[in-house]
């Protein structure tokens, strides 16, 4: 039985086998982002897509957000280039709605306007894999996870010592240099990365020929384990993140201006994680705790500083009866943030106490069944339970032939900010989000998936004319958002090449009031093709349609609405090994110099070229 999950992204996971085309089966793939515990990707019945460290180096992806969006269903915003403020529309709903992990840590920053990770912060050095989980998460990993999750798992080391050293450099200054070292044993892992990305980069407000924007990324991140013996062991994650970007605000005028040289911001996000594993024959026990640090601080016509703090403690017991497994969850969150706009602060917490049992079965070797409960027991808003009921089926008499289908509840607690900005005496709800998905696949041929999400209480703002600011409310009424994804990849491996695309069309997201939510295309396609020679060289070419957008005009009084049109993009990539232990990679980005805008009035990168060595021991 072949019970695959995995939707394909450009270069698909099935690229995994040492001898690329002489297999036709999937390597088997882990992940651990549908039930918090490591598993077949085969074992659930939840859309996963899969981004390796390969497609990363063959596409030249400098940050998460640049490598996402290529997924189907999911999209991107950027107010400018790298580094610059980006949004992730997942299946159409807000970035807020979209759980971001660091090998299990949260990267969500609650002192945010909705809750929502920094992702243009996240640079591609020292990752494995990104799991991307679409779909209600809620009755696993709870608040913010309405649209899904994204886990970025970093690299493990290898057997003895090794490391790797990298060299970037390309358009617009753009310069970087990444480097780690590994050992592992029988008993001891340790593994460190350090990395720097810069850019002098360009104007992030139109015109791109104006004063530039740079933007300084410095990373390190260090992996600890010790394995006493077969049944107990201890890993200690720690990852920091320390950036200086400069943009472009308003003038006096309250007009953005592209000159704008001091407009500027800084922020430094430390997590720490530390897991014990027990496991003796089918039962396992996960202990996890937990810190992230957040400190941000922007400078432009006034002074922003924004702060947060979250602790995270949770236990897990994984119970496996043959092809089956039930797992229950305690969790405690402790969350506060300070919020200071020039001299006004505010302040507030948060405690969440939640409870979840999961249970995956396996009836007829033919059919599975997934459920989960979980309750989130809060000291400042209304309690929220969610659950999850999922089916798989395979069909034998058509071998590679899956459908499936998922009905979820979802929920995402009021961030900070948006706690700090509400009216007076005013407590925010949690908004709920129903949904389900529908989902058939042959191989990796072809991938068709509906989805239907409904969410009530959401978060909309008022502008008060009074405090010129703006207030924070929970609106009367759902919002809507309806889709269909299809995914496909094709190969030829007696001349080595693969095919590949994938294309989302969202037929509904609409707000409350029956106005569609700007900034979302309405229709996404991605292709490529990759052809990967006996001596290890590949070539790629790759084209990415946007559909139209609707945005708003603030440069007018009162604001309009406009629109930032459709566009397509072109890529080149070349990958090839210059000696036994170093390659080459050249990527050339947006070939035919399309001047573009994903955000109204906010460029975006022309034609560029970057080229990165790499050598590894």
């Amino acid at each position: 039985m072949n019970r695959n999950t995995i939707k394909l992204s450009l270069v698909p996971a099935l690229l995994f086998a040492a001898n690329l085309f002489a297999d036709e089966t999937l390597e088997p793939i882990t992940i651990v982002s549908s039930n918090k515990t490591e598993q077949s990707i085969q074992d659930t019945t939840s859309i996963i897509e899969v981004i390796t460290a390969e497609e990363i180096e063959e596409r030249g992806y400098q940050s998460v957000a640049e490598a996402i969006e290529h997924i189907a269903g999911i999209s991107t915003v950027h107010s400018g280039g790298l580094g610059q403020q980006t949004s992730i529309f997942t299946r159409g709903m807000n970035s807020g709605q979209t759980l971001v992990l660091l090998d299990g840590m949260r990267l969500n920053d609650p002192s945010t306007i909705e809750g929502s990770a920094f992702l243009e912060n996240l640079t591609t050095a020292n990752i494995q894999q990104i799991e991307i989980v679409k779909g209600g998460q809620s009755s696993i990993w709870g608040s913010n996870a309405s649209a899904g999750v994204i886990n970025i798992i970093t690299k493990t080391p290898k057997d003895g010592v090794h490391g790797s050293l990298a060299a970037t450099y390309g358009s617009y200054t753009t310069r970087g240099i990444d480097a780690d070292i590994g050992y592992k044993d029988e008993k001891l892992t340790a593994h460190l990365l350090a990395s720097v990305l810069e850019t002098d980069g360009f104007s992030a407000v139109a015109p791109r020929d104006a004063e530039d924007d740079g933007y300084t990324n410095k990373n390190a991140n260090l992996k600890l384990g010790y394995r006493f013996d077969p049944n107990n062991a201890l890993m200690l994650n720690y990852n920091r993140i320390k950036t200086d970007v400069e943009y472009d605000g308003y003038n006096d005028s309250f007009l953005l201006d592209p000159n704008d040289d001091y407009s500027h911001a800084d922020s430094d996000q430390k997590n720490l994680a530390a897991d014990y594993r027990f496991k003796k024959e089918h039962y396992r026990l996960d202990l996890h705790a937990s810190t992230g640090d957040y400190k941000r601080d922007a400078y432009d016509n006034a002074i922003g500083n924004y702060r947060a703090k979250i602790k995270e403690y949770s236990l897990l017991n994984t119970f496996e009866y043959g092809a089956n497994k039930t797992i229950l969850g305690l969790e405690y969150k402790d969350i506060d943030g300070t919020y200071t706009y020039d001299s006004d602060s505010k302040f507030g917490s948060y405690l969440d106490k939640g409870i979840f049992l999961s249970n995956t079965y396996l009836l007829n070797q033919t059919t599975l069944i997934e459920t989960n409960l979980r309750y989130d027991d809060y000291d400042t808003f209304k309690n929220k339970a969610t659950y999850k009921i999922g089916i798989k089926h395979d069909h034998p008499s058509m071998p590679g032939f899956v459908t499936g289908a998922n009905y979820y509840t979802a929920y995402d607690a009021p961030s900070f900010y948006q706690m700090a900005i509400s009216l007076p005496d005013t407590l925010l709800k949690p908004s709920y989000t129903k949904g389900y998905e529908i989902y058939a696949r042959y191989k990796e041929w072809l991938n068709i998936t509906y989805f239907n999400n409904k969410a009530e209480d959401s978060f909309d703002y008022n502008f008060d004319p009074d405090t010129y600011q703006s207030i924070c409310y929970n609106v009367e009424g759902a919002s809507k958002f309806k889709g269909l994804e299809i995914s496909s990849a094709y190969r030829l491996p007696e001349i080595g090449v693969v095919f590949s695309a994938n294309y989302t069309h969202l037929f509904k997201f609409e707000k409350y009031d029956g106005s569609e939510f700007f900034r979302r295309p309405k229709d996404t396609l991605n292709a490529s093709v990759d052809y990967y020679t006996d001596s290890k060289m590949h070539y790629g070419i790759e084209a990415q349609y946007i559909g139209n957008r609707k945005d708003m005009n603030f440069n007018t009084w009162p604001a309009s609405e406009v629109s930032t049109g459709n566009y397509t993009l072109w890529h080149l990539h070349l990958s090839t090994p210059i000696t036994k232990d170093t390659d080459l990679s050249i990527h050339v980005k947006n070939i035919f110099d399309k001047d573009y805008q994903s955000v109204y009035d906010y460029t975006a990168e022309g034609r560029a070229a970057y080229g990165t060595i790499s050598y590894r021991f």
